[in-house]
């Protein structure tokens, strides 16, 4: 379906790389806000983000942080936030966790993904949220009483005794207890495409390199 006619998206009037108007023209199976300009080429394919969080376990108990920040202040999840757009994946989550919580950890898996549309309770862009499970490395709980009130290690039993602990970290927390270090999508470190600069590519676990 194509929409014909409609607004271009509130601060995009102007081609954000050489500065021509913007105009809709079907591109990829719809109208998108494309530059005017003959040889510029830029087209909108509208806001998107990659969110983090990873799952850090200790003696069978979980790493939580409580937000301090609206939204959803007072509630307790795991550790993690946005990705920079120069930042490799796995540090990124690593970074979170050391920034919220004061942990050291390395990532060992991805174990979960979670997608949701623009204008959704995931925020006003499109947002992909992955949950890895990481390697407890070392550090104390420490956390700085503003975004962060407070963090620890809780087990199940635990967390099913603090009011306001979000579904989807317990729900990815169960999933990394419940599973093995070889199962989920691992860092690929071996082949050609694995060490392709730029990329982090995980996958299932496969014994022939050559697949990779």
């Amino acid at each position: 379906v194509f929409m014909v006619n409609a607004p271009l998206p509130e601060n995009m009037k102007y081609c954000p790389r050489c500065a021509a108007y913007l105009e809709w023209r079907p591109e990829g199976g719809r109208d998108r806000p494309s530059c005017t300009a003959p040889d510029c080429k830029f087209v909108f394919f509208g806001e998107s983000s990659i969110g983090c969080a990873g799952v850090v376990l200790r003696d069978g108990k979980a790493l939580l942080v409580q937000r301090g920040w609206e939204p959803f202040a007072g509630t307790w999840q795991l550790p993690g936030g946005y990705v920079e757009q120069d930042e490799v994946i796995t540090e990124g989550v690593a970074r979170e966790v050391m920034e919220e919580a004061g942990v050291t950890a390395k990532v060992n898996r991805a174990v979960a993904f979670r997608h949701s549309l623009g204008g959704t309770a995931g925020g006003p862009s499109a947002n992909v949220y992955i949950v890895f499970a990481l390697d407890y490395v070392a550090g104390e709980p420490e956390w700085d009483g503003d975004e962060i009130a407070n963090a620890g290690f809780y087990s199940l039993e635990e967390m099913s005794q603090i009011e306001g602990v979000q579904g989807l970290s317990r729900w990815a927390i169960e999933l990394t207890l419940n599973s093995e270090n070889d199962e989920g999508l691992l860092i690929q470190g071996d082949g050609p495409m694995a060490n392709r600069p730029g990329w982090s590519l995980f996958g299932l676990r496969a014994d022939d390199p050559d697949l990779i």
